[in-house]
C-alpha cells in the first residue's frame, strides 16, 4: 500500500512538472497592441513590433496576406487601412480586414525550448478571425507561412522570429541557439606534399619488406628493399659536398697544363 501511494506521488510530481513546462501563461497587452507582458512578476515581455509582413502567399497560392501587429502600418486599401487598426489582412480580389490589432489576446508557453506564443486577433470583417503562433528564433522580422483556414473564417499562420523571443528590461533579446558553423580547414599544399612523401614512404617500406620477406626470405637487414642504394647514401652526399668544395672548382688543382 505504501508503495502504490509513493508511486502515485511520483507520477502526480512528474505531471505537475510536465504541466508547468506546457501550459501557456497569460501575457498582459497594454498601450502596445504588440507588445504583451508576462504576469508573472518577472517583467519579462514580448515585443513583436518589428514582425511586419505587408505581402506573402497563402498556402493554396490563390491569395496575399498582410500583417502587422502594431495595427498602423497596412494601407493596401478596402477595409485594410490604419484608421481600421487593421494587424491581418487577406487579398482575395479585395482587401479584407481578418483581424483588428485592439482586439487581440496572448498566451504564452515561457518555459518551452523554443518559447511560443499565440496571438489572437478578433474583429475582422462579417466574423473573420486570425491566430498566429510565433517561435522564438531566427532573425527579425523572421519568415511567416499560412497554415490554412480552420475553422472557417479562422486564419492560421506560423512565424519564426527573433521578436517572439522574451526580453528582460535592460537586456538584449537571446534568440534560440542556432547549429553551431564548423570552420572551413584549409590544407596548404605544402601540407599535400607532406602528406603524399609520408604516405608513398611508408607503402614502399612495409611493401618492400613483405616482399623481401616472401620472395627472397631475407631476415633483419636485409629485408630493407635497395639496401645497397640506401647504404651508399652518405657516402654519395660526402662526395657531393668534397666536389663542391674541391680546389678544381676554383681552377685550382694537380691537372697538367696542356
Amino acid at each position: 500500500m505504501a508503495l502504490s501511494k509513493y508511486v502515485a506521488l511520483l507520477c502526480l510530481g512528474a505531471l505537475s512538472h510536465f504541466c508547468s513546462q506546457v501550459i501557456a501563461d497569460t501575457c498582459t497587452v497594454q498601450s502596445n497592441p504588440a507588445r504583451c507582458d508576462l504576469t508573472d512578476g518577472s517583467n519579462r515581455y514580448i515585443d513583436i513590433t518589428p514582425a511586419k509582413f505587408p505581402d506573402f502567399p497563402s498556402e493554396d497560392g490563390q491569395f496575399t496576406y498582410a500583417f502587422d501587429p502594431s495595427g498602423t502600418g497596412l494601407n493596401n486599401g478596402g477595409t485594410c487601412t490604419p484608421g481600421n487598426q487593421a494587424a491581418a489582412c487577406q487579398n482575395a480580389g479585395d482587401w479584407f480586414t481578418l483581424g483588428l490589432a485592439s482586439q487581440v489576446s496572448v498566451d504564452v508557453q515561457p518555459n518551452a525550448n523554443p518559447v511560443t506564443s499565440t496571438w489572437s486577433y478578433s474583429g475582422g470583417d462579417s466574423g473573420r478571425a486570425v491566430s498566429i503562433v510565433i517561435t522564438c528564433g531566427g532573425s527579425t522580422p523572421g519568415k511567416i507561412d499560412d497554415k490554412g483556414e480552420h475553422p472557417e473564417l479562422t486564419y492560421n499562420f506560423a512565424l519564426t522570429s527573433q521578436d517572439g523571443c522574451l526580453q528582460t528590461p535592460g537586456m538584449p533579446t537571446t534568440p534560440e541557439p542556432g547549429p553551431t558553423e564548423v570552420p572551413e580547414v584549409v590544407i596548404s599544399p605544402g601540407s599535400v606534399t607532406v602528406i603524399i612523401f609520408f604516405s608513398v614512404g611508408t607503402i614502399y617500406i612495409a611493401g618492400g619488406i613483405a616482399l623481401m620477406r616472401v620472395r627472397s626470405g631475407a631476415q633483419g637487414l636485409e629485408m630493407i628493399p635497395n639496401r645497397e642504394f640506401w647504404v651508399s647514401i652518405p657516402g654519395l652526399i660526402k662526395d657531393g659536398v668534397m666536389f663542391l668544395f674541391s680546389p678544381c672548382r676554383r681552377g685550382g688543382g694537380d691537372y697538367e697544363k696542356l
